[in-house]
């Protein structure tokens, strides 16, 4: 049976609502763990877990999942949850909640990637457009009021408040997410579909556009978050979607594209001129440039910070903490699995590829390490394809996503992984023009 974009049959519609609802609760758990349902902040970090598992389960019963991603990674994933039980750390809940990223959410990104189409992918780019708008406000409340205000109340209604620490007196602000990073990481989604729609916008079909004066608030929401945010991490990544963008736009040959990005120039500089003007950044800019350079003198300036942060990281992370062969353990690099295990780990885990290769063991944890590493470059691959030969420049834009989260992002914070699969499997699903769901259909 054949599905076109737009018309799919009624009963795929249930999974679409189950999709849509994984990415709301993705942007507002947060908000329920803090201020509307706190006495449940820990079952609340879960909540969107019976929604990956019913449509895994589903998409296995479908015959969607037989890739060799899905296949290679559940595989080493269970060998390394057998070796936990064997030889690791032995505690079963530690070991299923790690053992959960690989089973469950890897999966699911295949799944989301063969129910939705384009159309699907722009509706939810817009969703979280519109949705950027009022967090930008509420960004800029939590900036200038003090942490012990409901706006910056902590995950259990924490009266020491949820930011972390910045520069100047202010405090990096979390907006509707548990934690500042959960917020970082939405912006770089709010990045890639806002600089699309920027130099797109007017190729698309008239209801699939964005009217242009709220596209100038959105990237001036965008841009002023920059600063407020008071995080570094937040302007790499918008320098790097910039960048893309700029890229892209060049090797396209959609003459329209070209005149949307010389059109987009002049109206970036009026915009910028008048936040410079209207002295909203003023307080932000200053903190953000403050903490900035103390950050980067203990890291050896600019380009040290970038190295110690991404490059010289990942690099680092690949020989594990005196671990044994099979590492200690899946689940055992997370704040969850380590409160389950009795609250103490053996090894740092703030690298990705160092929680990895200490839970899984130098060769599981590589193989595992591949298997994102070759997935994020098939994304990109696909997207340069679809850039040079069909002028889409949807994929390439959210390809940069999928290349600054997929193969290091931290999968061991609920949050993160939530934003991470989101952005892998929204990638996949904007190849798809239309879609034709059928028990044999198969992955990238």
């Amino acid at each position: 049976m054949q599905n076109r974009m737009g018309n799919q049959p009624e009963r795929y519609s249930q999974y679409k609502k189950g999709i849509w609802l994984y990415l709301i609760l993705l942007i507002f758990e947060g908000a329920l763990r803090k201020w509307f349902l706190p006495g449940l902040a820990g079952p609340l970090l879960l909540i969107r877990e019976p929604i990956v598992i019913w449509l895994v389960f589903v998409g296995f019963n479908r015959g969607w999942l037989s890739n060799i991603y899905v296949r290679a990674i559940v595989t080493i994933s269970s060998i390394s949850f057998l070796m936990t039980m064997l030889v690791g750390h032995q505690n079963i809940l530690t070991g299923l909640y790690g053992w959960r990223i690989y089973l469950f959410h890897v999966p699911f990104i295949f799944v989301v990637g063969k129910v939705l189409d384009r159309n699907d992918v722009l509706k939810m780019g817009r969703f979280i457009l519109y949705v950027s708008i009022p967090m930008s406000v509420l960004i800029m409340l939590q900036f200038y009021s003090p942490q012990m205000a409901i706006v910056n109340r902590g995950v259990g209604g924490d009266m020491e408040g949820a930011g972390f620490s910045g520069a100047l007196g202010f405090f990096r602000p979390s907006g509707t997410f548990s934690f500042t990073s959960g917020f970082v990481i939405y912006q770089l989604l709010v990045g890639c579909f806002l600089f699309y729609f920027l130099v797109s916008n007017a190729t698309l079909p008239s209801q699939q556009r964005i009217k242009p004066f709220l596209l100038w608030i959105m990237l001036g929401c965008f841009l002023l978050c920059i600063p407020y945010s008071i995080s570094r991490t937040n302007l790499f990544q918008s320098i790097l979607v910039l960048a893309f963008m700029m890229v892209g736009t060049i090797l396209n040959k959609d003459s329209k594209v070209k005149t949307q990005l010389f059109r987009l120039v002049p109206i970036s500089i009026v915009v910028l001129i008048a936040l410079a003007l209207s002295g909203l950044a003023d307080d932000s800019i200053n903190a953000f440039t403050d903490r900035f350079q103390t950050a980067s003198d203990v890291e050896g300036g600019g380009a040290g910070a970038v190295s110690n942060r991404y490059f010289g990281g990942m690099l680092d992370g690949l020989v594990p903490d005196n671990a044994p062969f099979f590492g200690y353990g899946l689940g055992l690099g997370t704040n969850v699995g380590i409160n389950l295990a009795g609250g103490r780990s053996p090894f740092g885990y703030e690298l990705e590829w160092n929680r990895i290769t200490n839970e899984c063991g130098m060769l599981l944890g590589w193989a595992i390490i591949a298997i994102r590493l070759i997935f994020a470059a098939s994304i990109f691959k696909r997207a340069y394809a679809s850039l040079r030969k069909q002028k889409d420049m949807l994929p390439w834009m959210l390809s940069i996503g999928v290349l600054l989260t997929f193969p290091q992002g931290q999968l061991g914070i609920p949050t993160n992984l939530g934003f991470s699969v989101i952005l892998a499997s929204l990638a996949l699903a904007s190849f798809n023009k239309s879609v034709i769901v059928t028990k044999s259909s198969q992955g990238i």
